[in-house]
């Protein structure tokens, strides 16, 4: 497999700084032995159902009707065919990038004022970096005949994001949301460091190109001052798998050593955002960015682009573990915030409690919480199953 590199097209963001193993995104359970350590599941259980029981519990947690759940076990097999009826007592060699406990799954839940949603991210976890990136081409496909699925877009940027010698924590992942009443909604994860962190820049802007949304990612780029270093770092490119003018494509910026306020004012280019907002949750979730907790996990922006939209809109990934020391903390401090805003944190807190698989003080499952403020705040959990640990 020949990957491609950026093309003729204007000049690519400078990068800058350097790329050290203390910046940038971390994946927690990357390069280390793995367990498997329930309270819940067996060893005999498979990833699908495990995925489908997680499902479910989210949807207990939201005092909502999920639908049958033989139903969506049998959707969920097929969805992780041809790995999902793996045992899940049987760690993966390499820990999955997806879940910060190394499974191959991630549940989450979005609220956008009174409506919830659970959501389910997947990635392969069998065998090497290549392996993985091929069944994550595969699905690609296999989801090219679903109702409200189109792929053409990323199948025009696809050859920019793999390799033969895949590098970074991850290669491909997908992700499904359930909508009430309507089919699946299906994302698309592309890893823009597969050759090297020094070319995900140049990778991400000759995507753009290509998807023609080259106007509103040149309004980010100049507003950071052309350059993306460690500060400001695409560690993911997530496109929405549907037609016409619903499709999005979102750019994950890590921010290594980079403060609340910093976060806030490069956030200020994007239409959606209310100045001070994403300062505030940082600080009020994490405490002072001159801490070595805050130094644990960098933040992260989401950079949303669309067509027709001359700028992007911004929604702020507020690192949980492990920067608080459990589930527990990160919920105190969480829920403080919501109500300091004037949100409601009641489901939050339910859903991780239904959701959870021991007492949320010995618990390490939320990732990161999502937050975009304004008259319509948004809001979303990530949640690791936890189900293996270090061994």
């Amino acid at each position: 497999m020949e990957s491609a590199g950026p093309g003729t097209g204007p000049q690519p963001p400078r990068t800058s700084g350097d790329f050290t193993p203390d910046t940038g995104v971390i994946a927690e359970m990357t390069g280390r032995p793995m367990r498997f350590d329930s309270d819940r599941y067996r060893p005999t259980d498979t990833y699908a159902e495990v995925a489908c029981d997680k499902v479910c519990r989210a949807y207990e947690g939201l005092g909502a009707d999920g639908g049958d759940r033989e139903s969506l076990l049998a959707f969920l097999r097929d969805l992780t065919d041809p790995w999902g009826e793996l045992p899940v007592g049987t760690p993966p060699e390499d820990a999955c990038w997806v879940s910060i406990d190394g499974m191959p799954l991630e549940t989450s839940v979005a609220w956008a004022g009174r409506k919830a949603g659970v959501r389910l991210s997947l990635e392969s976890p069998r065998g090497p970096a290549k392996r993985r990136m091929e069944d994550g081409m595969a699905l690609t496909r296999r989801l090219a005949g679903r109702p409200g699925v189109s792929v053409d877009p990323c199948l025009r940027v696809e050859d920019l994001f793999t390799d033969d010698d895949p590098q970074g924590y991850f290669t491909i992942a997908h992700a499904v949301a359930w909508t009430p009443g309507g089919h699946p909604r299906y994302k698309i994860f592309l890893n823009p460091a597969v050759r090297g962190r020094e070319q995900a820049a140049a990778r991400t802007e000759e995507a753009m190109i290509r998807l023609g949304l080259e106007q509103p990612w040149r309004a980010l780029t100049e507003h950071l001052g052309g350059a993306y270093g460690p500060e400001h770092e695409p560690a993911a490119l997530a496109m929405d798998l549907v037609p016409g003018d619903d499709f999005r494509v979102q750019v994950y910026l890590a921010h290594s050593g980079v403060s609340a306020e910093a976060i806030d004012a490069k956030s200020a280019v994007a239409a959606d955002h209310v100045p001070g907002s994403f300062a505030r949750a940082l600080r009020g979730i994490n405490g002072a960015d001159d801490t070595p907790e805050w130094k644990r996990k960098p933040p992260v922006t989401a950079f949303s682009f669309g067509p027709g939209r001359a700028v992007p809109g911004a929604t702020l990934y507020v690192p949980m573990i492990p920067v608080h020391g459990s589930d527990a903390a990160a919920r105190d401090r969480v829920a403080a915030f919501l109500r300091s805003e004037g949100m409601d944190a009641v489901g939050y807190e339910a859903v991780l409690d239904a959701i959870s698989d021991r007492s949320l003080p010995e618990s390490h499952t939320q990732n990161f919480i999502s937050y975009r403020g304004g008259d319509s705040p948004r809001f979303s959990v990530y949640l690791a199953p936890g189900v293996y640990r270090e061994a």
